[in-house]
């Protein structure tokens, strides 16, 4: 679950992150993607959560609960940088963000969270990412998976190498980058075993 990443922006078919992924787990696992290009955290959240005034309404079709109906063994949310870019405090997107993990933790199911991505943002912008960033390592540990330094040139903006050309999405390299850190970690075992290959 998460945003138009995740969705695939900025890949073709098949050379998405996500198309990657499945692809190297085919044998073990399946993945079913509710990830929706635009969204941010607070669609993610429970129908439950109370309603946050001037944020947006939980999408029932794409939120924890609807990635949860699918009796997952694993949950991978990903939503880089549309808090951010709608000025979103770094407080609101860790805390939405956690709350879907413990959401997902409290039904039995191990949840991978990915970092924030570099973007064509302002200096406080970018500095915040590298915040958000911080704060869910030291709390997700061995089951966050770092990306925005890869992708990230010396301006902290998504390298020329890996933009697919509107300074937001990674190209097929850049979605490379993300499908070989995450396989890196569900490989690792550290975070949580798909079984035997």
């Amino acid at each position: 679950m998460g945003s138009s990443t995740a969705a695939g922006a900025g890949a073709s078919a098949g050379k998405t992150w996500t198309g990657l992924v499945q692809g190297a787990f085919a044998d073990r696992a399946k993945l079913v993607n509710i990830a929706v290009g635009g969204s941010t955290t607070y669609h993610g959240v429970s129908s439950s959560a109370a309603p946050v005034r001037g944020r947006p309404a939980v999408d029932p079709a794409a939120n924890v609960d609807a990635a949860l109906a699918h009796k997952p063994v694993l949950l991978i949310v990903s939503y880089p940088t549309n808090d951010t870019a709608l000025g979103y405090s770094t407080e609101e997107t860790v805390s939405n963000l956690l709350s879907i993990r413990s959401q997902a933790l409290a039904k039995a199911v191990p949840v991978v969270l990915l970092s924030t991505q570099p973007r064509a943002l302002n200096a406080a912008q970018l500095a915040q990412l590298q915040s958000i960033d911080e704060q869910l390592a030291a709390r997700v540990g061995p089951c966050f998976v770092q990306v925005r330094a890869l992708l990230a040139g010396p301006d902290g903006k998504l390298a020329p190498g890996y933009d697919a050309g509107d300074g937001v999405h990674p190209n097929e390299a850049g979605h490379q980058v993300i499908a070989t850190q995450v396989k890196a970690l569900l490989d690792g075992g550290s975070c949580v075993r798909l079984g035997a290959n």
